[in-house]
């Protein structure tokens, strides 16, 4: 466990004691200096990672192993536009305070990531996505069952939601089934040029081709599909593509 805040560490470890015997708690370290030694001396599975100690964050410690041998659960004390970084990774994270629930759902979605060895998949997108300059060079990583499919966000064209199951159509013409509902890209990708058009359909403005407001509504995308949009959708589309030179010049 890598935190600062010794309250939140000990209600973690009670937790983890009471609900996950299977898991051993090798070492606790409050700073970044401290993590870097324990963790190569303790060679843990998993790691959970407060995101900010000041004065260093999570990626400083990160970026002290260029190859990751470990799986990390970030811990926050900020539920902010910040974590989409996390969420476009498909990276785990719990909001203090650390509710049993959570801590739960991350560590099984953990323990199913590690065994298929998805863990370096999701932190080497993370990295990757936190050294970028722009937002147009952002990667998305999509579980796809038993593997990750990693792409470029501005090469989705865009998503179609089927129950559980997210079609992903891509610029190349390739498409990929991830095992993520459409709202949890909703949630990711709605401050990357992304629009929840419809109940199923999630789309990249980017590559709007044309669109007609008449009853219904609907807009072409640059593969051609054409998507119904969804009546109480239609102002708050108008809102976000208002000032579009390519719509309106």
């Amino acid at each position: 466990m890598v935190d600062d805040d010794e309250r939140q560490v000990h209600l973690l470890t009670d937790c983890i004691a009471a609900d996950f015997p299977q898991l051993s708690i090798v070492g606790v370290a409050h700073s970044v200096p401290d993590a870097e030694k324990l963790i190569k001396e303790a060679k843990p599975d998993l790691v959970f990672l407060d995101i900010d100690m000041p004065p260093y964050t999570s990626f400083d410690l990160l970026e002290r192993f260029p190859k990751l041998f470990f799986g990390i659960i970030f811990i926050t004390g900020h539920q902010d536009y910040a974590l989409k970084a996390y969420e476009v990774a498909a990276i785990d994270y719990i909001v203090k305070p650390i509710q049993p629930e959570n801590l739960h759902r991350a560590i099984k979605r953990f323990e199913q990531h590690h065994k298929n060895h998805h863990a370096a998949v999701s932190l080497e997108t993370l990295l990757y996505n936190y050294k970028i300059d722009s937002n147009k060079d952002m990667k998305l990583s999509l579980p796809k069952g038993r593997d990750f499919e990693v792409v470029l966000v501005r090469e989705i064209i865009r998503m179609e939601g089927e129950g559980n199951y997210t079609h992903i159509f891509m610029q190349s013409g390739k498409s990929h089934i991830s095992t993520r509902q459409l709202g949890v890209y909703e949630k990711a990708l709605t401050s990357f040029s992304f629009f929840r058009i419809h109940k199923s359909h999630l789309i990249n403005i980017d590559h709007i081709i044309k669109f007609c407001l008449n009853k219904p509504g609907h807009v072409i995308m640059s593969d051609d599909k054409k998507i119904e949009i969804a009546r109480y959708r239609k102002d708050d589309f108008l809102a976000q593509i208002n000032g579009d030179k390519r719509f309106f010049s």
